[in-house]
């Protein structure tokens, strides 16, 4: 594709914006700019367009509640699933593609340290989990991890620095997410460096078609896993190997499952599970009417009560399914993006000035009608880190954790766990026999506790 051809395709704003300095640039720097818009999705791109210039909503029409939902606390259930993991037939698929940036870091955000004692990564959190899983089940369990092109080396060598956390290294398997071109408020691209258009990471909605295209389905399939297991990288509590929700998954006989947690209240801005003209989708809070939001049933529980924690289980059937599939919706949001000024100089605004374009994993919900919730309580589960201070901060995180394993000890020795400051190694999540009778009877003082 050469520059002319490269004219016909681009509205003219977008040529003159992103050829700004074409004739300051060194021949290296043209062929940069010229492959970066070779690697652009056209039909996308329209899309892109089309939808800041559209005034419609993506979700008209009626809502129906979420029905087909039950709490957790099935032991057949986790028997079952413990079985199907103890064979191999589970993976964990992490999507770990965004920066700390929220936290005060310019590291992955997987990087940022979270544990309450030995400050252990959000990355080591879940890979020690991952590591205590496969000895609990008695074979190295399978993990991948997203990344984006903006963390995927650092991610890479973060883990090769730290020896892979213990896991085997043909155990684990990374991938990286697309991109998505930036808009500004003419709806045209722009350049964030003289030769770099300005992009964003397209959002976890094509994670799916990701991990197949990276051959890792294809791998894993050989391997005899049929189900998957997909959590966020800022939720330490997420349990990336979970035997109730495999056995209430297989049970129900469904493509997916969403490991949800109960509505707190009509104002909680959370997205909600619903069905929608024939369709199953996720609701987000703005978007749900007021008389949706307070609808209750006749024993006075919300109508709309299943929160979307973003944990879900697939089969690798539907994974192969959707992962050809090329009509998922686009989410735009106005957010800061980094500009370059006239003289060449890269800036990052203190105001919003791009539209950011998405893809959401929820999304693929429209591709079945096999679909279930299991219900958790929400401090067993769920626990973003999303923000430096207040809601959803390492503060609260680490209390959440604090409290999520005084049950864990609780349950494990019979004993009230210490006042003090505590922190358990990922082994407790999944003890084995050995440490069950181990620690039967004993009691536990601060600091970290190894567990054997």
């Amino acid at each position: 594709m050469n520059l002319n051809e490269i004219r016909q395709q681009l509205d003219k704003k977008d040529f003159d914006q992103i050829f700004r300095f074409w004739d300051r640039l060194s021949l290296n720097e043209q062929s940069s700019l010229l492959n970066q818009i070779k690697l652009f999705d056209w039909e996308i791109l329209k899309r892109q367009k089309l939808l800041i210039s559209s005034s419609e909503t993506l979700h008209q029409g009626t809502f129906e509640p979420f029905v087909d939902f039950v709490n957790s606390g099935n032991n057949i259930d986790w028997n079952e699933g413990q079985t199907r993991i103890c064979q191999g037939q589970l993976g964990c698929l992490l999507l770990a593609g965004g920066q700390g940036t929220r936290l005060g870091s310019s590291d992955p955000k997987g990087m940022y340290p979270t544990s309450l004692i030995n400050k252990k990564s959000l990355f080591q959190i879940c890979s020690e989990k991952v590591l205590a899983a496969s000895k609990q089940a008695g074979i190295p369990l399978s993990f991948a991890i997203m990344t984006s092109p903006i963390n995927s080396e650092a991610t890479i060598n973060y883990f090769k620095k730290n020896h892979f956390f213990g896991l085997d290294e043909d155990q684990i398997s990374f991938f990286t997410q697309g991109m998505l071109p930036f808009l500004n408020d003419n709806g045209a691209l722009f350049l964030e460096e003289k030769n770099k258009i300005s992009t964003g990471p397209n959002g976890n909605g094509l994670c799916l078609r990701e991990f197949v295209d990276a051959g890792i389905w294809t791998k894993w399939k050989k391997k005899g896993i049929r189900y998957v297991n997909m959590i966020l990288i800022d939720n330490p509590l997420a349990d990336p190997f979970d035997p109730e929700l495999l056995g209430f998954h297989i049970r129900q006989n469904v493509d997916i499952t969403s490991k949800s947690a109960e509505k707190k209240s009509p104002e909680e801005k959370v997205g909600l599970l619903v069905k929608q003209n024939g369709l199953y989708r996720v609701i987000e809070y703005s978007e749900m009417p007021d008389k949706e939001k307070n609808a209750v049933d006749p024993s006075g529980n919300l109508l709309h009560r299943c929160a979307n924690l973003s944990l879900f289980c697939f089969t690798m059937d539907f994974i192969d399914k959707v992962a050809s599939k090329k009509d998922l919706p686009l989410h735009s949001a106005w957010k800061c993006a980094k500009i370059i000024n006239d003289q060449g100089l890269s800036l990052m605004p203190t105001e919003p000035n791009a539209w950011k374009f998405e893809t959401y994993i929820f999304d693929v919900f429209q591709y079945t009608n096999r679909i279930a919730a299991l219900l958790y309580p929400r401090a067993q589960c769920f626990a973003p880190l999303k923000n430096g201070t207040g809601d959803n901060s390492l503060e609260t995180v680490q209390k959440a954790i604090q409290e999520r394993e005084k049950v864990i000890i609780k349950s494990l020795t019979g004993k009230e766990p210490p006042p003090i400051p505590f922190e358990l190694a990922a082994d407790f999540y999944y003890p084995t026999e050995e440490m069950r009778h181990f620690w039967k009877g004993k009691s536990i003082n601060g600091g970290y506790i190894a567990a054997l």
